[in-house]
């Protein structure tokens, strides 16, 4: 089996373990799905949720037109690892491998377009994207602000109220 790994990070002989702020120890994450890396094809992870639904990698938008504005005009690779120093995450969901030690890539797979990427792996059925505001109840419990779950249920329930105080600029 072999295991990928996304970053915008190119050339690298090995990829370190370091932490990622779920995990308490430093880990060198992989996924033997190319779909699920190449959403760490980007530098600008915070305007998205990334998730696993049966184990089918996804990518929440936090904020209307996030996807895109995350993956424009953005390149990368996506490392192929060794899977025989991995081992499945403690959420065990089959898509998520750790490792605590540094990995030497056996082969490189050059990124030139991620939105594009993840967009024909959507289209395949690879991922799911979930494009705001039609997102997972579960999602608005993280970080969004009162506000903006607001303006969201607003505009999800009352269309063309919503329009109307777009235009009127109340929200």
């Amino acid at each position: 089996m072999e295991l990928y790994h996304g970053t915008t990070v190119l050339n690298l002989e090995q990829i370190t373990p370091h932490y990622d702020g779920h995990e308490k120890h430093p880990y060198v994450f992989a996924t033997p799905n190319f779909a699920s890396a190449l959403r760490y094809v980007t530098p600008r992870k915070g305007n998205l949720y990334f998730g696993i639904e049966n184990d089918t990698a996804i990518i929440v938008e936090k904020f209307p037109g996030a996807f895109e504005q995350t993956y424009q005009g953005i390149s990368g690779v996506i490392y192929v690892l060794p899977a025989n120093e991995f081992r499945l995450t403690k959420l065990n969901n089959r898509i998520e491998y750790i490792s605590c030690q540094p990995i030497t890539p056996t082969k490189t797979i050059p990124i030139t377009d991620t939105l594009q990427k993840l967009r024909d792996a959507e289209s395949r059925g690879l991922i799911k994207i979930y494009r705001y505001p039609d997102i997972p109840q579960n999602y608005l419990l993280y970080d969004e602000p009162l506000h903006q779950k607001t303006k969201r249920f607003i505009h999800k329930k009352f269309s063309l109220i919503a329009h109307l105080c777009k235009k009127i600029k109340i929200i």
